[in-house]
């Protein structure tokens, strides 16, 4: 019991003492040091499905999805890009191949969440399928002798007729 007083002292005296900590969140939170990477996000509108982002993924955070685009042309398909944040080590390799930065680690920390959802980073777009070749390859090869039966046909007029 004695050895309990001393504490017992501190722990009255800090009871009506004014708290040392703020309570959280109060106002804005701070804001992150620069090139700090956050939570990262994902602008379908701009990804051009090459997969670079998914080929240098060490953790094999992100999946992509595709299927045929509902009610498009045949050879279009819709693709999804799937962002798992809870595997996710946020080296930026993704961002930084992104050629047309669809993905972008933004500065936010608050990473907290109550579902599984909440950590998932999402989107979706319709990827069209190259037109159609004006041309077919017979088409071509015909198109190519003709050319290369020309250039002779020239380069024979043109020793015949050294003259000119």
């Amino acid at each position: 019991m004695a050895r309990i007083l001393p504490y017992l002292g501190t722990a009255l005296i800090n009871l009506f003492r004014k708290p040392s900590t703020e309570a959280f969140p109060k106002g804005e939170p701070p804001k992150a040091q620069p090139n700090y990477r956050g939570r990262l996000t994902y602008d379908a509108a701009k990804c051009i499905n090459c997969g670079l982002c998914e080929r240098v993924c060490a953790p094999n955070c992100m999946t992509r999805t595709q299927r045929p685009a509902p009610g498009g042309e045949p050879g279009d398909l819709e693709v999804t890009f799937t962002f798992d944040l809870t595997s996710c080590t946020f080296c930026g390799l993704c961002a930084d191949f992104c050629s047309k930065k669809a993905i972008v680690l933004t500065d936010d920390y608050m990473m907290v969440g109550s579902e599984p959802q909440d950590f998932i980073v999402s989107g979706t777009f319709i990827k069209k399928a190259p037109p159609k070749p004006k041309y077919t390859p017979e088409q071509l090869a015909a198109m190519k002798a003709a050319a290369e039966a020309k250039k002779k046909a020239a380069a024979e007029k043109a020793a015949a007729n050294p003259e000119q």
